[in-house]
C-alpha cells in the first residue's frame, strides 16, 4: 500500500512538472515569435505608437538628504572602566 502511494505521488509530481515545462515552452515560443515580428517591423522602418501611460511624465524621485542628529541625542562616551 505504501509503495503504491509513493508511486502515485511520484507519477503525479512528474506529470505536473512535465505540464509546467510544456506550458513554459509554449509561452516562450509565442513570445519569441512576437519579438521576431516586432524586429521585422522595426527593420522595415515602421514604429509602434507608445501608449499615453508610457508617455506621461513621472515625478522626479525624491532624494534623501543626510541630516545630523541634534546634540542632545548623541550617545555619551563611556569611561574606559565602563566599557570593559
Amino acid at each position: 500500500m505504501l509503495t503504491a502511494a509513493i508511486t502515485v505521488l511520484f507519477t503525479l509530481t512528474g506529470l505536473v512538472a512535465a505540464a509546467t515545462i510544456a506550458h513554459s515552452l509554449r509561452e516562450a515560443r509565442s513570445l519569441y515569435f512576437r519579438l521576431l515580428r516586432e524586429g521585422e517591423v522595426m527593420r522595415a522602418g515602421i514604429t509602434l505608437q507608445a501608449s499615453a501611460i508610457e508617455m506621461s511624465l513621472r515625478p522626479a524621485p525624491r532624494r534623501a538628504v543626510a541630516t545630523r542628529r541634534p546634540a542632545g541625542l548623541r550617545p555619551m562616551p563611556l569611561p574606559a572602566y565602563a566599557a570593559a
